[in-house]
């Protein structure tokens, strides 16, 4: 029951503080609303403990938990400080009564999120550690981290055999960033002893920040309660996404919300033009890059979204570049290159069989392969409009980026043997479901999704 009580605070204590810091960051715009910032505080606050932890091992400090309590709850203190004080006066909705419908609608999906979150938690707590990737390469690193109490040296087998240095530890994966076992050894100095489902609490918390940071965000386009909450109800079931909440331990999952949170996040600023909400973005973006290797691909697309949004033009151009030098390397360069622990090919590999099953076949991803085909093709003819045009970059980037590393990398050969197509695919999955919600927004209401904002308005120029 201690133990228990102390994972709980391990959890609460960043989620608190990052929703001082989320609130502080945006309050007196239009987003300081209390389910964004609880939404992307765990996010925020998750990261800092492994600054903190990062901190404290470069300085060659062991790691103490009270003064890492105490960073935190200085950072709490000056981020409540900060936000403290009027708030400017933020503009109002009017809200249509919600019909009967609606009304079970929210109903229902409250019920979903309720049931299948304590179901996903309830597992995870009570299992121990079962992936190949948590107990090979990212636990190996949480469990030597905690007992040596700072970030001791992980090297490839080789070097570890050649050296002989009782410092130098080795795994599956000696490369892997370090945030999410970093995370595991936070919770991990809560409890009197190390608890392989305990140190697994982040993921359901995970899961349950990230549903309340996609309501929040599809609240400020402008859908309705019932919309909002059953688009987060559908999210929160994609069977993929709920297999990596339950054999916790693994990266993928953090990865898909932090850059699914920076989407978000990008997407709203674009709108908007707010610092504050482009700063968030930017705070998730980094989050996202060191959750993985392929993390900086990710926040890659996020670029062409914010060119778009200052100057639809250049946005354009700089997609057709990208696709110019692709094309190009086909060509003229040579057969294997290099890239991100890749190696990029010059002549792609047939994974077509493999990727429409995964996709469209098999249960993995409910319907979501053919609501997203289904909205684009619906919508074609409004996905360059002011509205979606950035939104449609990123996420025209995003496939460009699968097809690449499906096709044209020795990552192939992980999708034909169905060891990664699924793990890739997910860190897009949060960004994919709220582009689809994007474009059910603009179908229903069309006149006000694209309406010209100023933001917009000067792109255009």
């Amino acid at each position: 029951m201690i133990d228990a009580i102390a994972a709980v605070a391990s959890v609460a204590l960043p989620w608190c503080v990052g929703a001082l810091v989320v609130r502080a960051m945006l309050r007196g715009t239009p987003d300081a609303t209390p389910l964004v910032a609880a939404g992307y505080g765990y996010l925020v606050g998750a990261f800092a403990v492994t600054i903190a932890l990062r901190a404290m091992a470069a300085a060659q400090l062991r790691w103490n938990l009270a003064v890492l309590v105490g960073v935190l709850v200085i950072v709490g203190a000056v981020a409540a400080w900060l936000g403290r004080g009027p708030r400017a006066e933020l503009p109002r909705r009017e809200h249509a009564k919600a019909s009967l419908l609606e009304r079970v609608a929210i109903a229902v999906a409250l019920a979903l999120i309720v049931i299948r979150i304590g179901g996903l938690a309830t597992e995870t707590l009570v299992s121990p550690l079962r992936g190949y990737d948590t107990w090979a390469h990212w636990a190996t690193k949480a469990r030597v981290w905690l007992e040596n109490g700072t970030m001791s040296r992980f090297v490839t087998p080789e070097t570890w055999i050649a050296r002989g240095d009782p410092s130098l530890y080795t795994d599956s994966n000696p490369g892997h960033p370090g945030n999410v076992p970093l995370l595991q050894v936070w919770t991990a100095l809560f409890l009197r002893d190390w608890s392989e489902s305990l140190i697994n609490l982040p993921w359901p918390v995970l899961a349950i920040s990230l549903g309340m940071a996609f309501y929040a965000q599809a609240r400020l386009a402008a859908a309705a309660v019932a919309v909002g909450a059953v688009a987060t109800a559908l999210l929160l079931s994609l069977p993929v996404l709920d297999g990596h909440v339950v054999i916790a331990g693994a990266a993928d999952i953090f990865l898909a919300a932090s850059f699914g949170l920076a989407a978000m996040a990008a997407w709203r600023w674009t709108r908007t033009r707010e610092p504050p909400m482009g700063a968030l973005a930017l705070v998730c973006a980094v989050a996202a890059a060191m959750m993985k290797a392929e993390g900086v691909l990710w926040v890659a697309t996020l670029l062409p979204a914010v060119v778009t949004s200052l100057h639809r033009r250049a946005g354009f151009a700089l997609a057709i570049a990208a696709l110019v030098a692709f094309l190009a390397y086909l060509v003229l360069g040579p057969e294997r290159l290099p890239l991100f622990g890749y190696a990029l090919l010059s002549r792609p590999v047939d994974v077509t069989g493999t990727l429409v099953d995964h996709v469209f076949v098999f249960g993995n991803w409910h319907l979501a392969g053919y609501l997203l085909v289904a909205l684009v093709v619906w919508r074609r003819r409004a996905l360059l409009s002011p509205a979606l045009a950035p939104m449609t970059m990123t996420v025209a980037a995003m496939a460009g980026l699968i097809v690449v590393i499906f096709y044209f990398t020795s990552a192939a050969g992980g999708v034909l043997d169905e060891t990664l197509v699924n793990r890739f695919l997910l860190h897009a999955a949060p960004t994919l479901a709220f582009y689809v919600l994007l474009l059910f927004l603009d179908a229903r209401a069309p006149s006000s999704a694209a309406a010209i904002t100023p933001a917009t308005k000067a792109a255009e120029a």
